[in-house]
């Protein structure tokens, strides 16, 4: 159910994308605003980056094969950076084309009607980014595609100022609102590109996650203690593998029968996040 409700989501979101998209671009010829004109190229990178986002989720879900034995769930990681590269493609445009504005001329003022256009765009911006940000919990390329589309509300915001006062005033403080979205592109890129970092690196999960795994570890009778225990990201499951120390003298079977019983424990107190663990047995004295 929650695979099938961030899926639908995610296509939702696309549409939505494509809605602004096609307003802020059309605003932006109408209007002569060089800030909708680059908001809705950014839009329309939403689009795809949103496809993109449907795309590399169902990867992801896919159950081990021969050629993944450890699963899909990097494929997430993969695509959010996929869709960074694009971000920074497009934006390396935008502002090739703010910057040739300022040195060949500026237009006295911006048309009236580009303010219509920026304002409808960012209610639509911010209901899909609230839409995003609820109902895609649980997947990290849905929570890049939420920030990214919060990012997107901040900049309807800067849009809409600076056509509102582009067109009462001087369009000079159009171009200067595309400068500003393109500042704030650059924050959200290097800031994604920190939380990508973690599951690139295999780093560890939040502290919380590995002491619930501890604590599991210690409720299983027999079991003396523990050491080596490794826990890593991957994508919103965890990696783990932990060398067991139980009483010495137990047999094969009881041995095998604790490590089963870790491991539906581990799973248990990390219920709801996908947990692959690997369990070593050794006796007491030996480890």
């Amino acid at each position: 159910m929650d695979r099938e409700r961030v899926e639908r989501v995610l296509v939702a979101a696309a549409v939505g994308n494509a809605v602004v998209c096609l307003l802020k671009l059309a605003g932006g010829a109408l209007s002569g605003s060089v800030a909708l004109l680059a908001d809705g190229s950014d839009s329309l990178l939403n689009v795809l980056s949103a496809s993109l986002a449907y795309r590399f989720r169902r990867e992801a879900r896919r159950p081990p094969d021969r050629e993944h034995p450890y699963g899909h769930a990097l494929v997430e990681t993969y695509g959010s950076l996929l869709i960074l590269v694009l971000m920074v493609a497009t934006f390396s445009f935008v502002g090739f084309m703010a910057f040739d504005r300022l040195v060949h001329g500026i237009e006295e003022r911006v048309l009236p009607i580009g303010v219509i256009f920026a304002m409808v765009s960012l209610v639509l911006n911010l209901t899909v980014s609230v839409s995003l940000r609820v109902y895609g919990r649980g997947s990290s390329i849905a929570v890049t595609e939420s920030r990214h589309v919060s990012l997107d509300v901040v900049e309807g915001a800067v849009t809409l100022a600076g056509v509102a006062l582009g067109s009462a005033f001087s369009a000079l403080y159009d171009v200067a609102a595309a400068f500003v979205l393109l500042a704030l592109v650059a924050f959200f890129v290097a800031q994604t590109l920190r939380q990508l970092e973690a599951e690139i690196t295999a780093a560890s999960p939040p502290r919380e996650v590995v002491a619930r795994i501890e604590s599991a570890l210690r409720e299983v009778k027999r079991v003396t203690g523990y050491h080596n225990l490794r826990v890593r990201r991957a994508g919103e499951g965890v990696f783990a593998d932990v060398h067991l120390v139980v009483e010495r003298g137990l047999s094969v079977e009881e041995a095998h029968r604790i490590s089963d019983e870790v491991e539906s424990r581990v799973k248990r107190a990390l219920e709801g996040i996908p947990v692959d663990i690997v369990v070593h047995v050794e006796p007491e004295g030996d480890e």
